[in-house]
C-alpha cells in the first residue's frame, strides 16, 4: 500500500497540494518540499493527458503520490485517467453514496489488479451529499472525505462564503461526523485558519501550490525590508 493511502488510513496529518500549473517541472521541484500528495487538478485546472503522465512520473521520482481530481465520474473519464498510470484520484460532484460506490467500482474495473493500492477520496461538497454522510461513510474503499467547503456554501445559498456561521456550524457537524467514525477528513487550509481546522479533527492537508508562492513572497519581503507600497 502506497504512503499516503496508508496515512490517510492511520489519519496521520498528511499534506495534499494543488500544483495549479501544468508543468512537470514545477511538481519535480514541489515534490522536494517535503509534501506527501500531489494533486493534478483536471476539474478546475487544465492539465492534459499527457501532462497527467509527465507530471505523475515527475512526483513518482521522488516517491510522492500523483492524486488526480478527475472533471467528472463518468465510466469513460475514469477509465482514461486510471490508466495513466497516475496513484489515485480525488472525486468531485457527488450528491450520493450510491454515485461514490459506482464511480469506485469504475476504478476497480479500469485497474484490476492495483485497485486495492489506489487512493480513493470523495468529496463532499453539496447539501445532498452532507444528508447522504452516513452512506458515504459505510462505503469502506474510500481512503479521505474531502470537504469542499466552497461549494457546500455554494449549495447552502451563500455564494462561496464558507465563513458564514450557518457554514461553519455544519462543516462542523461534518467533520465531527467524519471523525466520530475513525475516517479521514480532508479541508482546504490557508495561513491564518491551518491549526483551527486541524483541531477540529481535518488531518488532510489541502493547499494550492499558489498560496505557497504567496507565503515565501510575503516572508522573503519581510525578510529582505521591502517598503509596504511593494506588498499584494
Amino acid at each position: 500500500m502506497q504512503a499516503f493511502k496508508q496515512k490517510l488510513r492511520d489519519r496521520h496529518t498528511v499534506s495534499l497540494i494543488n500544483a495549479d500549473h501544468s508543468c512537470a517541472g514545477l511538481v519535480d521541484f514541489v515534490c522536494r518540499l517535503g509534501i506527501d500528495a500531489i494533486m493534478l487538478d483536471c476539474e478546475q485546472g487544465n492539465p492534459s493527458f499527457v501532462d497527467v503522465e509527465d507530471m505523475a512520473r515527475a512526483a513518482a521520482l521522488h516517491g510522492v503520490s500523483s492524486i488526480v481530481r478527475i472533471p467528472s465520474v463518468e465510466p469513460w473519464t475514469i477509465e482514461r485517467y486510471m490508466m495513466r498510470r497516475i496513484d489515485g484520484v480525488v472525486i468531485p460532484r457527488l450528491d450520493t453514496a450510491a454515485q461514490a460506490e459506482k464511480a469506485i467500482a469504475d476504478i476497480r474495473y479500469a485497474v484490476p489488479a492495483d485497485f486495492p493500492d489506489k487512493t480513493i477520496i470523495v468529496q463532499v461538497e453539496s447539501v445532498s451529499a452532507a444528508r447522504d454522510l452516513d452512506n458515504f461513510l459505510s462505503i469502506p474503499e474510500v481512503d479521505c472525505f474531502f470537504i469542499g467547503a466552497v461549494d457546500l456554501a455554494k449549495s447552502m445559498g451563500f455564494s462561496g462564503n464558507y465563513g458564514h456561521p450557518d457554514v461553519v456550524a455544519e462543516l462542523d457537524r461534518i467533520i465531527a461526523r467524519i471523525v466520530a467514525k475513525g475516517r479521514s477528513v480532508g479541508f482546504m487550509v490557508k495561513e491564518n485558519d491551518m491549526k483551527s481546522w486541524q483541531d477540529k479533527g481535518a488531518s488532510m492537508l489541502y493547499a494550492h501550490v499558489n498560496d505557497f508562492l504567496h507565503m515565501g513572497a510575503r516572508q522573503w519581503r519581510s525578510l529582505a525590508g521591502f517598503a509596504a507600497e511593494h506588498k499584494s
